[in-house]
């Protein structure tokens, strides 16, 4: 039993990796179809940034370890299967070069193999339903409408349609906001206390974007264009510590659900295996967990290839600097949003569709249409395919006594 636990923990290793590099264009697609940085850069301070972020909570793990399925039905092979089931459709659509979800997949293997292992009612479908097919209708549109609402509003300031009136009091407004927080410093630094490590993330990126308005207004393209290359580094930075904070925590739930399945079942652990390997509680992600899967991803995104790189960014539009930023600043927000109350959304679906925000912002014979459709075909069918691989994985395995 041990042993077969050990495995499952490897393969939860292997799936992370492959995630990493699945979905390392998620934060660098459009930073190197925009030549901001070369490739080999980018993959490799995006994996620092994924383990940065996979480090900074838990949440989204915690919905994967008991949200979609109780610990005492699951078996060592359930979870096996639904790794390896998520693995190949993963594997399968890196190599067309398919935006498609690690995350969906993921959920979708659990989804197959459970109902293979303890038929349908085994499944908490609720949680299906609220957790992963509500959040992949709304986080892909909140991330387009989002970007194309930034994107609308970098132009606006670009091309100078505000006035400078205008300009000039909205500047002063916020430098005073910003004046009586730091007067009033110790209500501030109460509620930056009290605050997720998310949520200061997303108020310096509103400064510095704020700070970034009165440099953009009116200026000639060439200078928006050098500004919006700077800004990008900084998107595409956030982008990635948002990849690492979601996706990372699937594969840490998923090994503290192999190892809540393997307490459940009242063996005790072998005297070599220290106690703080298992769970204190259903609730509780141990911190080696942490570790290993930030470290996983963090090397998988450092390994990650150009073939879905080139799809998400030239294949969908022809991106700029600008709209690079505007893309991966509204992604990383709607991210970070979900990672904060748990939620596991693609960040492949989230960005995707901010990217076609931004190029629907400019006109909608922007996007390539034919593109995203085959994109959109690929979300939908993620799931079922995933859990059909897993159901046949798992169908394979008790055939073999696991």
């Amino acid at each position: 039993m041990v042993s077969l636990l050990i495995a499952v923990v490897l393969m939860a290793i292997v799936f992370d990796y492959i995630n990493g590099f699945h979905d390392a264009a998620n934060a660098i697609a459009t930073v190197v179809s925009t030549g901001v940085l070369p490739i080999r850069t980018a993959v490799f301070l995006a994996g620092i940034l994924n383990f940065v972020g996979a480090v900074t909570g838990t949440a989204v793990a915690k919905t994967i370890a008991s949200g979609f399925a109780d610990p005492a039905i699951v078996t060592q092979g359930v979870v096996l299967a639904a790794l390896i089931g998520a693995s190949v459709w993963n594997l399968i659509t890196w190599w067309y070069g398919i935006p498609s979800s690690s995350s969906h997949a993921l959920v979708g293997g659990l989804a197959g193999a459970v109902t293979a292992h303890s038929g349908l009612s085994a499944f908490k479908w609720n949680a299906l339903v609220q957790k992963v097919l509500v959040p992949l209708v709304a986080s892909p549109t909140i991330g387009f409408v989002v970007a194309f609402l930034v994107m609308v509003g970098l132009v606006w300031i670009a091309r100078g349609h505000w006035g400078r009136p205008t300009l000039a009091l909205f500047v002063a407004a916020v430098f005073l906001a910003l004046g009586l927080a730091v007067w009033n410093g110790e209500a501030l630094g109460k509620a930056l206390a009290a605050s997720t490590f998310e949520t200061r993330l997303v108020l310096a990126m509103g400064v510095a974007f704020l700070i970034a308005v009165p440099v953009l207004y009116g200026a000639r393209p060439n200078i928006v264009h050098a500004h919006s290359r700077r800004l990008q580094l900084l998107s595409a930075g956030l982008m990635a510590f948002g990849h690492g904070s979601n996706d990372a925590q699937k594969s840490m739930g998923i090994i503290t659900l192999a190892l809540l399945a393997f307490v459940s079942t009242g063996q005790a652990t072998p005297e070599w295996m220290p106690s703080w390997v298992m769970p204190q509680g259903a609730d509780h992600v141990p911190t080696w967990v942490v570790i290993v899967c930030a470290t996983a991803i963090a090397f998988g995104t450092a390994a990650g290839g150009t073939r879905i790189i080139k799809t998400m960014g030239t294949k969908i539009i022809r991106i700029t600097p600008l709209q690079g930023f505007a893309a991966e600043t509204a992604g990383a927000l709607t991210i970070l949003g979900a990672s904060h109350l748990g939620i596991p959304v693609s960040t492949t679906h989230v960005i995707n569709a901010s990217i076609m925000g931004v190029g629907a912002s400019k006109r909608v014979s922007a996007v390539r249409w034919g593109v995203a459709t085959n994109i959109l075909i690929a979300w939908v069918v993620t799931l079922p395919f995933s859990a059909g691989l897993a159901w046949v994985t798992m169908q394979v395995l008790t055939f073999f006594g696991a």
